[in-house]
């Protein structure tokens, strides 16, 4: 966002940086497929909302950790045994 608002100068400058930061998360999790990437670069937008909003890292770190452990609970699939 800083980067946004340096080079940007405008009023919309915070949501420029919160979408190209989104876009950013969102290719780092290229290895899944593009349905991954979409689906990071929006849980991306989501983190960077609640840091955003609350000012705090660590509310944005605590919600990935959350939906990492759902996903891993409810959809990835349990070791199967050789």
């Amino acid at each position: 966002m800083r980067w946004a608002r340096h080079w940007g100068r405008s009023s919309h400058a915070d949501g420029w940086g919160l979408i190209v930061a989104s876009l950013f998360f969102g290719g780092v999790h290229a290895g899944g497929g593009l349905t991954f990437v979409l689906l990071a670069t929006l849980v991306g937008l989501a983190y960077g909302l609640v840091y955003y909003l609350t000012g705090r890292i660590d509310s944005a770190v605590f919600l990935h950790f959350a939906v990492n452990t759902v996903h891993q609970l409810a959809f990835a699939g349990l070791p199967v045994a050789a």
